[in-house]
């Protein structure tokens, strides 16, 4: 049975598979290094920011109280460049008309280490808030 913490991860998941894995015709080159910054790669950054954040929260409350969080996002980083590396390996080499390059790989790395930062700083407020809060009778 799937754990409902996990349910907005594979949601996204499977999102980013469709999207990344579709046959294409259009896909911006790069020429220099300016074009980086296109809206394709901050696509895939913002794609896998979202990505990187669902991980984490869903391995987090998933794995809650049986491995230490450091275990859980050194595994949610390592899963989300694997799953970056797959989803770009199969458009260069198996999917009609896309291609991935090294560039895409790169802007999902970066949106899944921002990812990770937003919901490092979200949890850390958490635990302030949680902290701060607490009344003794």
């Amino acid at each position: 049975m799937f754990r409902k913490p996990l349910l907005p991860w594979l949601i996204w998941t499977v999102f980013i598979a469709i999207l990344t894995l579709t046959p294409g015709n259009y896909i911006p080159k790069i020429i220099s290094f300016a074009d980086w910054l296109s809206a394709d790669k901050l696509l895939h950054i913002f794609i896998f920011g979202i990505y990187g954040f669902l991980t984490l929260e869903g391995f987090t409350r998933y794995w809650e109280g049986r491995i230490s969080k450091q275990n859980v996002v050194i595994t949610g980083l390592l899963l989300g460049m694997v799953f970056a590396f797959f989803t770009e390996m199969m458009q260069k080499l198996v999917i009609p008309g896309r291609s991935g390059n090294y560039y895409d790989f790169l802007a999902d790395v970066l949106g899944l280490l921002l990812g990770y930062l937003s919901w490092h700083l979200i949890r850390r407020n958490d635990k302030k808030k949680l902290s701060g809060s607490k009344k003794y009778i």
